[in-house]
């Protein structure tokens, strides 16, 4: 699990995830997170206060399968 903190139109949020629904967006500088009740938000890296997740959760692997 994941915990984002942003800031939104209602003031700063907190909530967790699952870290496998942060991805890197492509339709702005920032990450799109996949939420269970919200659809999907892309948060400008600008509005994006932090992403705390374990360090395992947190690699990525390059490697071709």
């Amino acid at each position: 699990m994941a915990t984002i903190a942003y800031e939104s139109p209602e003031g700063t949020r907190s909530t967790e995830i699952d870290a496998d629904q942060i991805t890197d967006s492509g339709r702005v500088q920032g990450v799109r997170v996949r939420l269970e009740d919200e659809g999907v938000i892309h948060l400008p890296y600008t509005r994006l206060y932090w992403i705390r997740m374990s360090e395992a959760e947190g690699k990525v692997d390059y490697s071709s399968a």
